[in-house]
């Protein structure tokens, strides 16, 4: 709890018979009436509480005291401005609610807390991971600029204590100084001495009321230990999902008479997609077209040869018919441009110079001999011949029609393929023999006829190289590379998990009954059990098993539980105290008005105007 609530008032004799005469002169500065307020007929507001004003300045001010070393990048970042005013609006909430309880504040507290050198500013609480980042964030941008040790800053934070320790002290006599308060107070917050008395006696108020509803807050032993449990307790799964997008490509048989039935069946959809395509496909004079396949970075022979595969296996699809902007979609890793059917425009001034040299030397209706070779990847390039529109235009409608019919199709796939693998896991085949068993029948024998590298001169060689000659360009792609269901990069593979507890996420892509289904499993089965069904993520159906898991033990507790024990109290003040605000927010939401120009935080400009860690000024 707050140190200042603990031990009221200076108490110590000796010590307040040293300083009687300087606070004498204190209380004459802040003289009671100093805390009435006023307001012009034609003032502004940063925001209005139930008709009372936030005046602009106490706005700045709480902006200035939330972080004195800010910069306008960590501002935007923070969304600083938004949070100090809406600490201002919590602040009158609670400043209204102390008064329905009959909470009150004296002068005497005021003038002790300001004397004993303690600053206050109002964060906002609703969302307590806000809260924490903004009050962290304070405390090591009061240590920065030197206002406060570390070791202070961080003990006020593990305190959730607002109370910032500003030293007002002569650093020879050490005692409180007038001047260098005053100081003090007009680097912080731009405000008189008197402004801001008024400021810090509302947001001790506040402070108070904060602690009204933080305190009570208390947690059982039993309570301890299963949130202990709960956290500690960690397992690890294996996972392997089956992607839909891999069993459109080699799971779904589109049959003649299935496709016929099912085109016709969904006209209405199938029309509605081609007309939306036909804008992106239709061939466009001097436009071109490519599909790539991506690289990583010093690709072996290996790698190469694969992708290679996958480019070749492409240009045969378009070889025998399909619509090149089709075959783009499904094939190309450029998903900018893939969206638009492969078509990147007719300007190649912005290309690395092999991909420009080649579309340039392009007539309109061909694709190049080969495989272009860049930094990327692979490229096959095509140049739009306006002429053939009727053909492009007749190859769509069956390519269309195909492609919504295997992605319809794919959902059904995939779960049959995933049930599958995790049939033969539960009859005990290990996973990466379940799975190249049941995905051998989709692995086909045709193979396309393998496209060449076109050849590069030493200036390309290099750029394909990534600035590195060398790196990348000097690996030629090996002889036996082939793309199928078996080698595709979206085909099931076996993944493991990171460590996760009971409120952890296992994997991405789980929906919320997912994450719990898996939850249950990973925390109620033995080491090595496969879930009895495939789990449904966002692009897949997924074979669980888990790896392993560890419980929580009493020892353990033991051993840490004063610590975790004070963490899980804050964080349970924490979500009290954000769950009151958030009701008072709710209730006053027609009351509060705010002028969003205040919180708008400043653009950036590219550097034109001056260096990004300028401080905001007003």
């Amino acid at each position: 709890m707050l140190q200042f609530f603990r031990q009221r008032g200076l108490s110590n004799v000796i010590y307040g018979a040293v300083i009687v005469a300087t606070i004498l002169a204190f209380v004459i500065t802040f003289r009671p009436n100093a805390t009435s307020r006023t307001a012009s007929l034609s003032e502004r507001c940063a925001a209005k509480v139930r008709g009372r004003c936030i005046d602009p300045k106490d706005f700045v001010s709480a902006y200035r005291i939330l972080m004195p070393s800010r910069s306008q990048s960590m501002s935007r970042k923070m969304n600083l401005k938004r949070l100090a005013l809406d600490g201002l609006i919590e602040r009158e909430l609670l400043d209204d609610e102390a008064k329905r309880l009959d909470i009150g504040l004296t002068d005497a507290e005021v003038t002790e807390q300001l004397y004993a050198g303690y600053v206050r500013v109002s964060i906002p609480a609703a969302d307590p991971s806000v809260a924490q980042s903004v009050l962290s964030e304070m405390y090591q941008s009061y240590a920065r600029v030197g206002l406060m040790p570390q070791e202070v800053a961080q003990a006020h934070f593990n305190e959730r204590d607002t109370a910032i320790p500003v030293d007002f002290r002569d650093p020879k006599t050490k005692m409180f100084d007038m001047k260098i308060y005053e100081r003090q107070v007009r680097n912080l917050s731009n405000r008189s001495t008197t402004e801001f008395r008024e400021k810090q006696s509302r947001d001790l108020l506040a402070a108070k009321m904060r602690d009204v509803v933080r305190d009570p807050v208390r947690i059982s032993d039993t309570e301890a230990w299963q949130e202990y449990e709960r956290q500690r307790s960690t397992a690890t799964v294996t996972w392997i999902p089956v992607k839909e997008s891999w069993a459109m490509r080699w799971a779904v048989q589109a049959k003649s008479a299935d496709l016929d039935a099912w085109a016709t069946e969904h006209k209405a959809e199938v029309d509605t997609t081609l007309d939306e395509r036909k804008s992106d496909d239709a061939p466009k004079a001097g436009h071109i077209r490519h599909i790539l396949v991506k690289l990583p970075y010093g690709a072996t022979a290996e790698e190469k040869a694969v992708a290679l595969a996958k480019l070749s296996w492409a240009a045969a699809r378009i070889r025998a018919g399909e619509p090149f902007a089709e075959v783009a979609r499904d094939a190309s890793d450029d998903t900018s441009s893939a969206a638009k059917g492969g078509d990147v425009g007719e300007k190649t001034d912005g290309f690395v110079p092999s991909f420009k040299e080649a579309a340039d030397g392009l007539r309109p209706g061909e694709t190049t001999g080969g495989a272009v070779e860049t930094q990327f990847g692979y490229h096959f390039i095509e140049k739009d011949d306006p002429s053939r529109s009727a053909e492009v235009d007749a190859q769509l409608k069956r390519s269309v029609a195909r492609s919504m019919y295997a992605k319809a199709k794919a959902n059904d796939e995939a779960q049959i393929v995933a049930r599958r693998i995790g049939d033969a896991m539960h009859a005990g085949v290990a996973a990466e023999e379940a799975i190249k068993s049941v995905t051998l029948p989709y692995v086909h024998d045709a193979k396309a006829e393998r496209l060449k590298v076109l050849g590069q001169s030493p200036t390309q060689a290099k750029e394909a190289a990534g600035g590195d000659a060398g790196a990348s360009a000097a690996v030629a792609p090996s002889a036996d590379g082939h793309f199928d269901a078996s080698t595709d990069s979206e085909r099931p593979q076996m993944q493991t998990s990171t460590a996760f507890n009971r409120g952890g996420d296992p994997f991405a892509g789980l929906s919320p009954d997912g994450t719990a289904r898996v939850i249950a499993f990973a925390f109620s089965s033995k080491d090595g059990d496969v879930l009895a069904a495939p789990v449904r993520t966002t692009d897949a159906f997924a074979v669980v098993q888990l790896k392993q898991h560890s419980v929580a033990t009493a020892e353990e507790f033991a051993k840490d539980r004063e610590a975790f024990e004070d963490e899980l109290l804050r964080s349970k003040r924490d979500e009290a105290l954000s769950l009151y605000v958030k009701r008072l927010r709710d209730q006053a939401k027609g009351d509060i008005k705010v002028d969003e120009s205040y919180v708008q935080e400043a653009r950036v400009d590219g550097g034109t105007s001056g260096s990004e860690e300028e401080e905001d000024e007003y």
